[in-house]
């Protein structure tokens, strides 16, 4: 009977403490369950706020199928840095004094475009775009033909071959292209209420040529016409990247949908390309016979250039046909710096050695002026 009295209280306390520990444990569970419950809310909010701070408002035109066109007229000027072709000297008489004046290029503004295509899409609000810019000038100039009035050559060695006669006059004829495409992805956002940032990568590649004909010449004797011809023709594709900007100034119209703003967009690009670079003179005299000349090979030389751009202006933009097509006009100047650009050989001619030596000007070029834009989006 006491045995049995016993063995029924151990069992009943054993039963006691394992229950006792199932309550500690399930108590346990659910404090567990809650702190992970918690933390996890924690890292949603978080990560809803992060995504909240990093997806900005897109600002891009809509349109009804996400795709535009656009058109710039442009009416440039272009800068050769180390383009000074000739010298001309006169003397006082008696021979005391000479006054010698500096003759280099002075391009005259010309006309060239710009147009392209682009597409808004889908994938976080991106959009590219594909355009090609061209422009094509000349350059005239004529020194020399007073009385008393000699002239020396500042590129090439034309004095050397007219030698001991003076050159009297001289005119050259410099032409200068330049073809240009470019690729860019970018995304327009809101960074304030009017305020509107588009950072963009791309790919920037095309040719640059500048071509040079230049003629000396004296009266009389055996340096009668010297002929010069120069050639820097240049291509090259790199990387670029920039950003474009819109400053909202203001709406007008009964819908308040004629958006006025100024923008500004600056950018730069690295490229890797080739110079092809020709030197060549060739003398005759009054006969019409040869009298000399120089014709210089391997002037070629692979380079990485640099470039920058900006642009700055007004625009106005509007949208129609219930928001399914856009509009836009910019009226603005815009700069690009072309960095190492004449890469043109000038030549020194030594009398007393009859030896010829270059020198490579490896100057900057610059395009400047006015541009036109108008984009429509449909």
């Amino acid at each position: 009977m006491k045995k049995t009295v016993l063995f029924s209280l151990l069992a009943l306390t054993a039963t006691l403490c394992a229950d006792g520990e199932l309550i500690a444990d399930a108590k346990m569970t659910k404090e567990q369950a809650k702190e992970q419950k918690m933390k996890q809310s924690q890292m949603e909010m978080a990560n809803q706020s992060m995504m909240n701070m990093a997806i900005l408002t897109s600002a891009r035109p809509e349109s009804n199928n996400g795709w535009f066109l656009f058109a710039d007229a442009l009416y440039w000027y272009v800068d050769i840095g180390s383009t000074d072709w000739a010298n001309a000297n006169s003397n006082t008489t008696p021979v005391t004094t000479t006054n010698a004046t500096n003759h280099s290029l002075n391009f005259k503004w010309d006309w060239g475009f710009k147009a392209g295509i682009g597409v808004n899409v889908d994938h976080d609000m991106w959009d590219s775009r594909v355009y090609y810019t061209w422009f094509d000038t000349k350059h005239h100039n004529h020194v020399g033909g007073g009385a008393g009035v000699t002239v020396a050559d500042q590129i090439g060695i034309a004095n050397a071959i007219a030698a001991p006669v003076a050159l009297t006059t001289g005119t050259t004829d410099w032409n200068f292209h330049f073809s240009m495409f470019d690729w860019d992805l970018g995304r327009w956002q809101y960074f304030s209420k009017n305020l509107a940032l588009r950072p963009y990568v791309g790919i920037k590649g095309g040719w640059i040529h500048t071509k040079v004909k230049s003629t000396f010449a004296s009266s009389t004797g055996v340096g009668a016409s010297i002929g010069e011809s120069f050639k820097n023709n240049y291509w090259g594709v790199g990387p670029s990247a920039g950003i474009n900007t819109l400053w909202v100034l203001g709406c007008a119209g009964s819908r308040m949908d004629h958006r006025f703003s100024l923008f500004g967009d600056f950018g730069g690009a690295l490229q890797y390309g080739h110079f092809n670079v020709t030197s060549n003179t060739a003398g005759v005299n009054t006969a019409g016979a040869s009298v000399g000349g120089l014709n210089q090979t391997g002037l070629n030389r692979n380079q990485a250039t640099a470039m920058l751009q900006g642009a700055m202006g007004i625009s106005w933009d509007t949208s129609f046909n219930r928001d399914r097509c856009h509009f836009m006009l910019k009226l603005g100047y815009e700069l690009q710096y072309w960095f190492r650009q004449n890469q043109l050989i000038g030549t020194a001619y030594t009398a007393a050695t009859g030896l010829a030596s270059n020198f490579r000007f490896s100057d900057d070029m610059a395009l400047q002026g006015a541009t036109a834009e108008l984009r429509f989006d449909f």
